[in-house]
């Protein structure tokens, strides 16, 4: 009896020490999840040099820009999270009632990055208001999150705009890849629909699972995708409240109301063309349009195409008059 005694208390203390393996495997696998896929940049890696550095690259003169129209820096603070959003205010001559556009940068850029397509904004009437996306720029809230806490910065700038211009003036959005994906699901609230006249995705970003296990298997690191997705997200979920699946846009656009123009590249290998054509049929109503480019690479298609995307973009807009 003793001996049986001592096996079953040997199988039980077992028993814990394996579940107790197989919980802090779990734990550590979905925080190393959560760390690198929660904060893919940072503010330093996202500054004014790095803008300056990328002005250099595509030929952008910012001297002309900034002497051509008046920009003021205007910061705002977040309702959700209480950090502070920065932007610039970019105004044709000053005068901000008037129809603007509200800009938001992809991953890795920041407020600045997006000047040369404001430009194309203001060269045909609209002031710009280009902000900077969490852990990017001057934005020094901890997490990316592909778009979802990202919404709610977004959203604030909306509010703020409807503030302070005139309720006869437009209100437009515009966001690339990852801040399409913002975009994307901002446009899923009823704010957006009460608020927004229009909205146009540029190589826009559609599903953080997929973008997430693609780079997992990249990694090829030896641990199945499937277990760190699984890990990755029950963490993100006890730590940010929210899952992978609510980070899919096309689950959260479906019911919007803000007419859409999409424009994305058979060619993208970041964004695949896929992803703008889900965002596009998840969208339910008719006021829609998908602008597609053969030979683009990702979020290049402004500057192979100026002439086409500046027409697409202001086409569409005249059509809602």
């Amino acid at each position: 009896m003793k001996k049986k005694r001592i096996i079953r208390i040997l199988g039980i203390t077992l028993g814990f020490v394996i579940l107790a393996g197989i919980i802090g495997t779990c734990y550590f696998t979905g925080i190393s999840v959560f760390n690198g896929s929660m904060q893919m940049v940072d503010n330093e890696s996202t500054s004014f040099e790095n803008a300056k550095a990328y002005f250099k690259k595509i030929n952008f003169n910012l001297d002309e820009f900034k002497s051509k129209y008046a920009i003021e820096t205007i910061q705002i603070k977040s309702t959700s999270d209480e950090h502070i959003i920065p932007a610039d205010y970019i105004t044709i001559d000053g005068d901000k009632n008037t129809d603007t556009i509200v800009m938001v940068h992809g991953l890795g850029g920041n407020r600045w990055t997006n000047y040369p397509i404001a430009n194309m904004f203001l060269e045909n009437g609209y002031n710009v208001i280009s902000y900077d996306q969490r852990s990017s720029g001057e934005n020094t809230a901890k997490y990316t999150t592909y778009g979802y806490l990202e919404s709610h910065d977004l959203q604030d700038y909306v509010t703020y705009l409807k503030d302070n211009i005139g309720d006869n003036k437009k209100i437009g959005v515009w966001g690339t890849s990852f801040g399409g994906g913002t975009v994307g699901i901002y446009l899923g609230s009823d704010q957006a629909n009460r608020n927004v006249d229009f909205a146009i995705l540029d190589c826009p970003m559609s599903n953080m699972s997929y973008m997430l296990s693609t780079e997992m298997e990249k990694m090829d690191i030896g641990i199945p995708v499937d277990f760190m997705m699984f890990t990755g997200n029950i963490v993100t979920k006890l730590k940010l409240g929210f899952s992978y699946e609510d980070a899919n846009i096309c689950n959260r656009i479906g019911d919007t109301k803000v007419p859409l123009l999409i424009i994305n590249s058979r060619a993208d290998e970041i964004t695949p063309y896929f992803m703008g054509q889900d965002i596009y049929n998840s969208v339910k109503h008719n006021n829609k349009k998908i602008f597609t480019v053969e030979y683009s690479a990702h979020a290049e298609i402004y500057f192979d195409y100026p002439n086409e995307y500046e027409n697409n973009v202001f086409g569409f807009i005249k059509e809602l008059e």
